[in-house]
């Protein structure tokens, strides 16, 4: 295994990753001057938490947290560590093997190798080649091939595929440094993709921004096919272009472990905070928009990790990344390993004016929790009874599953009277 990782970030080395002896994964981080001269010592367009240049100690995780927040979680990660030959722990040598198709533009490359010197591409696939790649996901997670080089990362508990599309709509296997364009989700033992693409179709239909999906069937398997933000068409015919970002658990410094914040990770107020020191003013605004809409449909578990900065590729600015992975958690259909239903969890993976159960949660919820942001109550009730009143007007026109639906009109009705 290669010992010194080098991150690159929109073809410029920034920082080296040296693993460092021991039994406990540690690493050390030795800057570039590349990037310094490029972007300047303390700039975050790599990370507001970690921001180039920043001195890290032997005491100081920032650079481990960064890393480790780009890895997958649960039977994913296992999986991944299995084929890199380490332990699920091992941040780098997971990197090292799976790092050079990351979220955003990070690409973890042996050091001295450079960003595309081995070209790049995409395989047309048939029905029957997606059929296979969706049935392998367990053994080959992510759609990762090592034969084609194709070598990918990506955070989250969901089993999911990261392939490329054609602009007539035929999916792609990407091989050695193209980058993915497309995430497909395929429902598991509980189903969720037909209440996700509800919940994103009736998002789109209220102003908020998010990314192109579309609900599939794959031999009987609903799937949900997301196109990738953190990916921009070329303008020369070239491979796509990759758009820098970091989750809120990046932004914050926070390792992955602690996405919730009853495990002590971030609340809103410091994601707010991230927008209101480093991005447009009216990100924050946006934020209380996407809350009180997470709220109305029943997303119990945002957190820290659904939800994501873009940043600019040659400018400090950062701006709030569209939605993602929202879905109604208190319409989902459960059952305990013996088929019996089970309820839904309603704990809140984030509180929402003190509120720890999202049957709990109010509009004066919601304004509290603004005003704890620095907004003005009259403009936060205003924005929030805005959001409540077009979802509700939003919901008779919108596709999708039903009993979804119904269970947001309840609950949105249930905050707004409330």
């Amino acid at each position: 295994m290669a010992d010194r990782l080098v991150a690159w970030l929109h073809d410029t080395p920034v920082v080296v990753v040296v693993v460092l002896p021991g039994p406990v994964f540690r690493i050390h981080l030795e800057w570039r001057p590349e990037g310094i001269e490029r972007w300047g010592l303390g700039s975050p367009v790599l990370s507001v938490g970690l921001p180039i240049g920043s001195p890290t100690g032997p005491r100081d995780t920032r650079g481990l947290d960064f890393f480790e927040n780009m890895l997958p979680e649960g039977p994913i990660l296992a999986r991944m560590a299995a084929l890199a030959g380490t332990r699920p722990a091992d941040t780098y040598g997971i990197l090292q093997a799976f790092g050079r198709d990351c979220a955003g533009a990070v690409m973890l490359l042996p050091d001295g190798e450079q960003p595309g010197a081995d070209g790049g591409g995409y395989t047309p696939m048939t029905p029957g080649d997606l059929r296979r790649v969706i049935s392998a996901l367990d053994v080959a997670p992510l759609g990762a091939a090592p034969e084609r080089g194709f070598r990918p990362s990506l955070a989250g508990f969901q089993r999911k595929a990261l392939l490329g599309r054609a602009a007539d709509g035929t999916w792609q296997l990407p091989y050695r440094d193209a980058p993915s364009t497309w995430i497909l989700k395929p429902d598991g033992p509980h189903p969720m993709a037909a209440d996700e693409a509800t919940c994103l179709r009736l998002a789109a239909a209220c102003g908020l921004a998010v990314p192109e999906a579309e609900l599939l069937d794959v031999a009987g398997l609903p799937l949900l096919a997301v196109r990738r933000y953190d990916r921009h068409d070329p303008a020369d015919g070239d491979l796509p272009v990759r758009v820098h970002q970091e989750d809120g658990c990046q932004a914050t410094a926070t390792p992955p472990g602690l996405k919730y914040e009853e495990q002590g990770g971030p609340a809103l107020r410091d994601l707010a905070g991230l927008l209101r020191n480093f991005g447009e003013p009216r990100g924050v605004t946006s934020l209380l928009r996407r809350t009180t809409f997470n709220m109305a449909v029943g997303n119990a578990d945002a957190h820290a990790k659904n939800f994501s900065v873009l940043h600019d590729r040659d400018s400090p600015a950062i701006r709030l990344a569209p939605l993602y992975d929202v879905l109604s958690t208190i319409a989902l259909d459960l059952t305990d390993s013996t088929g019996q239903p089970i309820r839904a969890d309603t704990h809140l993976g984030q509180r929402v004016g003190r509120q720890a159960d999202i049957r709990k949660v109010t509009a004066a919820s919601l304004i509290d929790e603004a005003a704890a942001w620095g907004i003005r109550r009259r403009a936060a009730s205003a924005i929030v009874a805005e959001t409540l009143d077009q979802i509700l007007t939003a919901i008779p026109a919108t596709p999708g599953d039903e009993r979804v639906l119904t269970a947001v009109r309840k609950q949105a009705e249930r905050i707004r009277d409330n």
